[in-house]
């Protein structure tokens, strides 16, 4: 089963991405700030096909930061960026990710991460 990171410090978005994901046919880890992220990264990066993480994680690093370190350790994980600021943003993210604006459809997000799995 294709495994992914998603890193979300609102808990109801968490929940509904993940369940999302899930009936997607993803296998989903969730981890609520930066710490758990860099954590899941460091002991299982080459097993996450995909990373969809919110830019704006609170205090800490924000996801263009656990996206590059994600990439450090797996240069073919795929990246989806989740943010109520995508305009400005979209040039600070690692190359190649895609970037969902808030709000979102969390069905229409799942299948993208779906395609870029199995693409």
């Amino acid at each position: 089963m294709t495994s992914i990171l998603l890193v979300e410090d609102e808990p109801f978005v968490a929940e509904l991405v993940e369940e999302a994901l899930s009936e997607a046919g993803l296998e989903v880890k969730v981890a609520r700030d930066d710490r758990a992220a860099f954590a899941a990264l460091e002991g299982e990066a080459r097993s996450f096909a995909a990373l969809v993480t919110d830019v704006n994680l609170g205090p800490g690093a924000n996801g263009f930061e656990v996206a590059r370190r994600a990439r450090e350790l797996n240069a073919d994980i795929k990246v989806v960026y989740i943010t109520g600021h995508a305009a400005h943003l979209a040039r600070q993210g690692v190359a190649d990710a895609l970037m969902f604006p808030k709000p979102f459809d969390a069905l229409e997000l799942a299948d993208r991460v779906r395609g870029l799995c199995d693409s």
